[in-house]
């Protein structure tokens, strides 16, 4: 004990950290939870963006394989005549099994002559405008990407 302070001044101090101790763990738990909140959000926000880049990825596979459709056949360079052809049947979605990256993704492509949804309404002889879209769809629920590539190509 202290020689000059006086027990009944010590007696009032008695009790004070216990308080203080309440405080400073309402604080330490309202950090916590802010810190896991925020964890958790970005998360979140990782797994979207990976999500929509798989997506992007998607489209643009789907927008290749329509341009190698449209203009190769299998003697190689195609025509206006078959370019037109298979734009006009083009609907499809392709496979995209053997891209583990894309794994639980789809595309479906379509093809248009400047706008028309028949080639064959275009004038002989000129050349045709093909606008080719594909859209790439990755993911479920909330946690779902889906991207649109847009590829105009023209054929003479």
């Amino acid at each position: 004990m202290c020689p000059n302070v006086p027990l009944k001044s010590l007696k009032k101090q008695a009790g004070f950290g216990m308080p203080v101790a309440v405080f400073v763990l309402v604080i330490m738990a309202l950090l916590a939870a802010a810190i896991v909140q925020l964890a958790s959000r970005s998360h979140f926000s990782a797994t979207q963006e990976e999500i929509s880049n798989r997506a992007f990825y998607a489209g643009e596979s789907g927008a290749s394989w329509g341009l190698s459709r449209l203009f190769f056949n299998s003697a190689g360079v195609a025509d206006r005549a078959f370019s037109d052809a298979v734009c006009d049947a083009m609907g499809a979605s392709p496979s995209l099994a053997g891209a583990s990256g894309l794994a639980g993704c789809t595309v479906a492509v379509t093809c248009e002559c400047k706008g028309l949804a028949n080639c064959a309404v275009q004038t002989a002889g000129a050349a045709n405008h093909y606008t080719l879209v594909s859209t790439g769809t990755c993911g479920s629920g909330q946690v779902r990407g889906l991207r649109t590539i847009q590829v105009g190509a023209k054929n003479q």
